[in-house]
């Protein structure tokens, strides 16, 4: 009874998480304290309720019904440094400009419980919530900050609830599967660049949107030939997403009329309201780590995690009526049928170093590095994804009270030196399109440089029954 006492706590526990899920970054920060502590390094590991995302597999070390749950906070400090458009007729001229990011701390709760569930104890089964992707990103929202025409405000996130079972086939090799189902949110505000339609110009534009029913799956081996050594191997499949939403403008309404001054062109506008529609996937991701302890208490893990971002080429965002129509603007109407952001992200590899020693039968002290190469190339690096090389240190700590056992982590995330555009960008330079250019033949070319950190913490609470 006790035990679907557990299960029952832990449905009602993911049902609320999966609510208030968020992230702060493109990808996860980690999921459950002790495995962050290790950078991640965790594929040979593997043995908490969180092996459900970094290899099911090693849900069979789990020898009696565990519950798990905790959150990790995130806050990004970004700085843009000397932002300014070069060319363009209608190009902004407040630049050079510096500012940061104003972002929140952003919060990432997981939840996870495991138990045997046959005699031998050689079948385990383990549910979890948790986030594997997501950013929330917030920069300055007035014209004097030109960044904002390209975006000043825009998150995404997929939260997920995993059911998963592994399987012990001999004494050194285990199996493990689950199933990702999840939704994702997603959305952006920026402001309307047409200097040439005043009435419109600097309005901010809003879009909002989720996709209530995606999956995805998830696969694992672990192999202890010895002891001392360990391997695993994970993969973590796509996701295909249908998200569907609005797009808006503030304080424009149908029938307002849109002005050219110069041109002495006037006419109502249509459609500042519409359902917006779009489909990206989330890329499929491999993991291989190794363990090894030379001595008793001691451990050391490499792994390696490779991520098809190339899977996202770009993305279209399809309306059902064209978006802020003013046909008697002629040459000058804003409207559209569509907005297309080219990606063309590169697949990444990163590399992931563990260290744990167990000081004594209560405290277990944990350490990492990771370097995380970005998947942005400069043609593509705007507002809405910011990214750079980075590099990550964590240092962690375990307190095992018998049936009660705390595990905190303490993360710093620096890019690896400031990445600088120069006009590369065709992201940044369409945003200052819509107002025309000085010479056709010669876009407006944007040019910044950028760095930042993060700080983020977390703390797992685990309950064995």
């Amino acid at each position: 009874m006790r035990r679907w006492l557990a299960v029952t706590l832990c449905a009602a526990l993911i049902a609320c998480g999966t609510t208030a899920a968020q992230a702060g970054n493109v990808d996860t920060y980690g999921i459950g304290a002790k495995a962050t502590a290790l950078g991640g390094a965790f594929a040979a590991y593997a043995d908490d309720a969180f092996a459900i995302y970094y290899n099911p597999a090693g849900l069979t070390q789990i020898a009696a019904p565990v519950l798990s749950m905790g959150a990790n906070l995130i806050q990004p400090s970004l700085r843009v440094y000397n932002y300014q458009v070069n060319g363009g007729l209608a190009a902004p001229t407040t630049g050079p400009r510096d500012f940061q990011d104003h972002a929140n701390v952003s919060v990432a709760p997981h939840v996870g419980f495991a138990m045997p569930i046959n005699e031998a104890k050689t079948l385990v089964a383990a549910i979890g919530t948790y986030v594997p992707y997501g950013l929330d990103m917030k920069w300055p929202g007035t014209p004097n900050d030109p960044g904002a025409y390209n975006a000043h405000h825009t998150w995404y996130a997929r939260m997920v609830v995993t059911p998963s079972l592994a399987l012990r086939l001999t004494n050194s090799l285990s199996l493990g599967a689950g199933i990702a189902l999840g939704r994702s949110v997603a959305g952006a505000e920026r402001l309307a660049f047409t200097p040439f339609i005043p009435n419109l110009h600097n309005r901010q534009i809003e879009m909002d949107m989720k996709d209530d029913d995606n999956w995805s799956l998830n696969f694992g081996v672990l192999y202890k030939p010895l002891d001392c050594i360990a391997a695993g191997l994970t993969y973590r499949g796509n996701t295909r997403t249908h998200f569907k939403g609005t797009a808006r403008v503030v304080g424009l309404n149908n029938g307002d009329t849109l002005t050219v001054p110069f041109a002495s062109l006037a006419g109502p506008v249509d459609n500042t309201v519409v359902n917006a529609e779009m489909r990206i996937d989330h890329p499929e991701q491999l993991q291989m780590g190794v363990r090894y302890m030379p001595v008793v208490k001691v451990s050391l893990e490499v792994d390696v995690v490779w991520t098809r971002w190339s899977r996202i080429s770009g993305y279209t965002v399809s309306f059902d009526k064209k978006f802020l129509d003013a046909p008697a603007l002629g040459p000058f109407n804003p409207g559209a049928s569509s907005d297309f952001s080219p990606r063309n992200w590169q697949d990444t590899k990163q590399v992931k170093l563990g260290v744990e020693w167990q000081a004594s039968q209560i405290l277990t002290l944990r350490g990492s590095y990771l370097y995380d190469p970005t998947p942005v190339p400069d043609s593509s690096l705007d507002m809405q994804w910011p990214d750079a090389d980075k590099r990550t240190f964590a240092l962690g700590a375990g307190l095992n009270f018998g049936r009660i056992s705390v595990d905190g982590v303490l993360q710093y995330t620096v890019t690896d030196g400031r990445r600088d555009i120069n006009g590369s960008s065709a992201a940044l330079n369409n945003s200052y399109i819509g107002g025309g250019q000085a010479d056709p033949n010669i876009p407006p070319g944007v040019a910044l440089s950028a760095d930042g950190h993060v700080w983020s913490g977390g703390i797992t609470i685990n309950y064995k029954f």
